[in-house]
């Protein structure tokens, strides 16, 4: 009996010796142990082996940019699956090129990563996202309504599938906006003086600076307010104001006479005002005042008579946000601008009123802003005509950073603006290139 307990004991302490000799000699696994889970990472390894995806659509989608979409969304999925991403966001799909059988799409795209999930694809950013990621999709189709994502190549294009741009000075060129240096003024010592000839010559303008930055303007005096005034051979005009009075001084014979007009008076102290002419006889004012915070009265004067005599044609009223622009094209139809509206959960969007009955009803023209710049271009400026087609810009607003803050989106009208398409985009400073 003793025996056999010793030989037990030897058969455990042997077996026990043996299990530890294969912990210490035996190579490791290339998996690490339990408890200590590898971090997963998106990137191109992860996507290849996805690949080739293969998906039936219908009839109504067989344009490249939505079979690329729905290839993308179902890839999405996958990663969703495996625990890699929350949940992706594609900003735009752009045929690069290719035919019905084989051709290739590029989509700009961001995804929202799972917590310990890397990615090779890009940083993330303080909302959680990996934005701007451009994928380059190869698609084939097999037969009929299937199609395979048969590979993929990322990019660095960012700005790829943008509308083509534009300069400031081929948009100009387009819009008809013509400008002549020929025409121009300087301030010196706060005196006034207007040239028509290139600074050969000059006349003083008989006006004091106290009356040109009258009312409610705090900004530098070295430089008329934007809009408020006008200088051509045959009419020069500056609007003034002082003692609660808003006149027009203006010229029609290169300065050599110059008349005074009263055109609105009891005033509270002027903030805005835009002045111009629409035919030798049709001009309009355009003023606002009584301003409270970021509240404003605005008013619309008209003339009819080259602008010896005004009348009062009416106001938007159904908003009294502070106004940054307004003109007319013609004695009819007109635009002012209110900048940008800001409502709680939106982005904030541009706000422009129209009319077409010489300022007397308005009312708000929508702007449809694509998805991957609502935020960014928030602020309308008159638009133009010529030949029948309007063009109008909107700029990012006085804080607006996106690509240095100068790029601005353009769209087109072809019923007078009653409404607007997106066209491109307007590089002013060249940023883009």
């Amino acid at each position: 009996m003793k025996l056999k307990q010793n030989r037990l004991g030897i058969i455990i302490v042997t077996f026990l010796i043996v299990i530890v000799g294969f912990m210490l000699f035996y190579p490791k696994s290339d998996k690490e142990p339990i408890g200590n889970v590898p971090k997963k990472e998106l990137n191109e390894k992860e996507v290849n082996q996805k690949l080739p995806l293969t998906l039936t659509v219908s009839q109504e989608d067989i344009r490249p940019e939505t079979i690329a979409y729905r290839l993308w969304f179902d890839l999405m999925q996958k990663f969703k699956d495996d625990g890699l991403i929350k949940n992706a966001f594609f900003k735009r799909f752009h045929l690069l090129e290719g035919d019905e059988k084989e051709f290739v799409v590029a989509v700009v795209h961001q995804v929202e990563p799972n917590e310990g999930t890397k990615t090779s694809f890009g940083e993330i950013n303080d909302k959680g996202l990996v934005d701007n990621i451009v994928w380059k999709l190869k698609i084939r189709n097999e037969e009929g309504l299937t199609y395979t994502l048969v590979s993929f190549e990322n990019s660095n294009d960012k700005l790829i599938g943008l509308p083509p741009v534009q300069g400031k000075e081929s948009y100009q060129k387009e819009a008809g906006i013509e400008s002549n240096d020929d025409f121009r003024y300087e301030i010196t010592n706060d005196i006034l003086k207007i040239t028509y000839d290139n600074g050969k010559n000059w006349v003083v303008v008989p006006v004091s600076t106290d009356e040109l930055f009258g009312g409610d303007y705090s900004g530098p005096k070295n430089d008329l307010i934007k809009s408020s005034y006008i200088i051509s051979p045959k009419r020069t005009a500056f609007v003034l104001f002082s003692n609660q009075e808003l006149y027009l001084l203006m010229t029609t014979d290169q300065g050599k006479t110059w008349d005074k007009i009263l055109i609105k008076d009891q005033l509270s102290p002027v903030r805005q005002r835009f002045v111009g002419f629409t035919s030798e006889k049709d001009g309009y004012l355009i003023f606002t005042c009584d301003r409270t915070m970021s509240w404003e009265a605005n008013f619309v004067m008209k003339t009819h008579d080259g602008g010896k005599t005004w009348e009062m044609a009416g106001s938007v009223n159904e908003t009294q946000q502070l106004i940054t622009s307004g003109g007319f094209i013609n004695d009819k139809l007109g635009f002012i601008s209110f900048g940008a509206v800001n409502v709680m959960d939106e982005h904030p969007r541009p706000s422009i009123y129209r009319t077409d009955d010489g300022g007397g009803n308005w009312e708000e023209v929508e702007v449809p802003i694509p998805d991957e710049y609502k935020g960014i271009f928030t602020v309308a400026e008159v638009p133009v005509f010529k030949d029948g087609q309007g063009t109008l810009l909107v700029n990012q607003g006085p804080d607006g950073d996106y690509l240095g803050g100068k790029v601005m989106a353009k769209y087109t009208s072809e019923d007078e603006g009653k409404t607007w398409v997106f066209s491109s985009l307007v590089d002013s400073e060249n940023v883009l290139d």
